[in-house]
């Protein structure tokens, strides 16, 4: 719902933008930006794009299972070496044909393999499953989510050796 609110501010400063090109423009004027219209109400235009962005982290979440519906039903931020790891977002507000792709990283920031997809249409929640991670090393690891070309953001989980349980774990 944010993420529909923030991309409608950002429509509006485009139509306000070419609204007041309109104007100027019928009289020789230079158009507006739209860091100048959204200055006049007060907001930057960076800003709806960065609450959009912001929406769209906090709607990741990495797990041990899937629901029914494609969301993560199992919460986590540990996971086994060797166990299942997925990750769902939100895209309710990315246009449908918009690639995401996941990359992952170990430790030692050392690549260990990207995931991706194209949003379909009507759709509101993607998931990915981690490929085989039983060659991952314990330690710190991190997902980085890009969506149409630009990285969005990036979460961090553990991978723990496999012969030890995860530990316990908080939601995202």
């Amino acid at each position: 719902m944010n993420a529909r609110i923030a991309i409608t501010a950002l429509g509006l400063v485009a139509l306000v933008s070419l609204a007041g090109c309109a104007r100027s423009c019928a009289r020789g004027e230079p158009a507006p930006t739209p860091a100048a219209s959204m200055a006049a109400s007060g907001a930057p235009a960076a800003g709806a794009a960065d609450t959009a962005r912001a929406v769209l982290i906090d709607s990741v979440v990495l797990g041990h299972s899937l629901s029914p519906d494609g969301n993560v039903g199992a919460p986590g931020t540990s996971f086994a070496q060797g166990g299942p790891l997925f990750v769902s977002l939100n895209v309710s507000a990315i246009s449908p044909g918009t690639e995401v792709k996941l990359s992952w990283y170990g430790p030692s920031g050392t690549g260990e393999g990207d995931d991706q997809l194209v949003v379909p249409p009507g759709a509101n929640v993607v998931n990915f499953r981690a490929k085989d991670t039983s060659a991952w090393p314990s330690g710190t690891h991190r997902v980085e989510i890009w969506v149409g070309g630009a990285k969005a953001g990036e979460k961090t989980f553990t991978i723990t050796s496999s012969g030890s349980p995860p530990a316990p774990s908080s939601p995202r």
